[in-house]
């Protein structure tokens, strides 16, 4: 195992340390690494980068080397073995992290600027639930002078690009951007953009590595936290960028990959009898749909639906009394409409607690292309 370190001085309040696994990907990582050059930090945060390449046989190492950084780096290569996975890269990964917040994405994301500080707006509150993300899809190959020049975080750049929103968007605008909401919010709760607390991590033993082919590791692992009672909050602010190679994204698993995920899901139906209390061949369905078959776990036994529009910042606190006063009535099914372009609303209702009713959040002013 080879490890190359590159640091630089002083602790903030928060560290982020991104865990970043990589496999033949040389030419998607180098513009992973230029734009978290480019994050904006405050005095109370601050990150590093992990990169763990899973034995590339192309120049990744040189390429990912020369990529001018100002932030820690470390670069770890594992041999390619019969036990490589993502699950084992990112256990790798995990023994180089300094942070206090690991942020898990993969080596073809590109965050925005400003995704550190639209993260920490939940950290800053609580450590004790991991942070889910979205990701808008590039259906076309970009050229990587538009990340240098940061042209592709302009809006008309990025809409130009022929793009979408990943499968989850259309998921929780039928059933909630409210994680506390759902009975099974993990099973959307991807490493292709997640932040776990370095805390939760510690009380595992990371990632299941005989979850060795493709999918299910990721969920597997947020289960598990979850178990150990730790929360999951959504995050529609801090949208990444994925960008395009080779295929687009489908809702259901691609044909190519169903005896892959069909393995993973043999090894979780073994760990887990009778896993959220479905038949066996109802698991494989659940993973081989992409978690799409989520809507027989998610049953609403409300009574009283309630409506309530938040559009005046200057009653952002008669909003939060309103909906305190009806969370502790189970018969109630109550959705808030956000209009409010910088509120924390969702921040607040994602971390309410001894909540009886049922409550949906859907955020109004959801811009991806921003």
């Amino acid at each position: 195992m080879n490890c190359l370190i590159e640091s630089l001085e002083g602790e903030d309040l928060r560290k982020y340390s991104f865990v970043i696994p990589v496999y033949q990907n040389r030419k998607l990582v180098i513009n992973t690494l230029k734009a978290l050059d480019y994050l904006e930090t405050t005095e109370a945060i601050s990150y590093e980068v992990i990169i763990v390449d899973d034995g590339s046989l192309d120049d990744t190492f040189q390429s990912v080397i020369f990529v001018p950084k100002k932030y820690p780096f470390i670069y770890t290569y594992l041999p390619r073995t019969e036990n490589s996975s993502r699950a084992r890269a990112r256990n790798y990964g995990l023994k180089n992290v300094t942070g206090d917040i690991v942020v898990f994405i993969d080596g073809d994301i590109i965050v925005r600027p400003d995704y550190l500080l639209k993260l920490d707006r939940f950290f800053e509150q609580s450590t004790d639930m991991a942070v889910v993300g979205m990701r808008l899809l590039l259906n076309q190959s970009i050229d990587e002078q538009i990340v240098r020049n940061k042209s592709i975080f302009d809006k008309n750049i990025l809409s130009s690009f022929y793009t979408g929103v990943d499968f989850r968007h259309q998921i929780f605008e039928n059933l909630s951007y409210n994680a506390g909401s759902m009975n099974v919010p993990f099973l959307f709760a991807l490493t292709c953009n997640l932040a776990v607390p370095k805390k939760w991590i510690d009380l595992t033993d990371g990632f299941d590595e005989e979850l060795k082919k493709w999918g299910i590791e990721d969920i597997e692992f947020v289960y598990r936290l979850c178990q150990k009672g730790m929360k999951i909050a959504l995050n529609t602010k801090g949208t990444v960028i994925h960008q395009f190679h080779g295929s687009k994204e489908e809702e259901t698993v691609a044909k190519g990959k169903i005896k892959e995920v069909d393995y993973n899901t043999s090894v979780l139906i073994k760990k887990y009898p009778g896993f959220l209390g479905l038949s066996d061949q109802e698991i494989y369905e659940l993973f081989r749909s992409i978690a799409h078959n989520y809507k027989q776990l998610e049953m609403d036994h409300t009574t009283r639906s309630i409506e309530i529009c938040y559009d005046d910042i200057n009653k952002y606190e008669d909003i939060k009394t309103e909906i305190r006063n009806y969370a502790e009535d189970e018969a109630v099914r109550l959705s808030v409409f956000d209009y409010v372009e910088d509120s924390d609303l969702d921040i607040f209702i994602q971390l309410m607690t001894n909540v009886k009713a049922k409550i949906l959040y859907f955020p109004k002013t959801i811009d991806f292309f921003r």
